[in-house]
């Protein structure tokens, strides 16, 4: 295993591109059990994006890796923040 993996999330964090990222994360997750999200680009997400993040990290602290955020977009934050999700996801608030 590697020590981090980095992934792009893209622009669209939502329900249309889920499956896919599913598979990329679990992908990921077999290669590293530190996980960078980078999540710059995120112009639209929601609560179901948003979950399937919530489920990887549960997995990857289960296995006793992490998830690091690079750079969340204030529109990724503020979709956690309105799910309350911020905490749970690790994210911070962008002013």
């Amino acid at each position: 295993m590697t020590n981090k993996t980095s992934l792009s999330l893209g622009e669209n964090l939502d329900i249309s591109n889920v499956s896919k990222l599913h598979s990329r994360l679990t992908s990921s997750l077999q290669k590293s059990s530190t996980i960078e999200l980078k999540a710059d680009t995120v112009k639209k997400a929601d609560s179901a994006g948003l979950q399937l993040l919530l489920t990887i990290k549960r997995e990857v602290e289960n296995i006793g890796g992490s998830i690091v955020w690079k750079k969340p977009s204030k529109e990724l934050v503020d979709t956690a923040v309105l799910l309350g999700l911020v905490e749970h996801l690790g994210l911070t608030t962008i002013n």
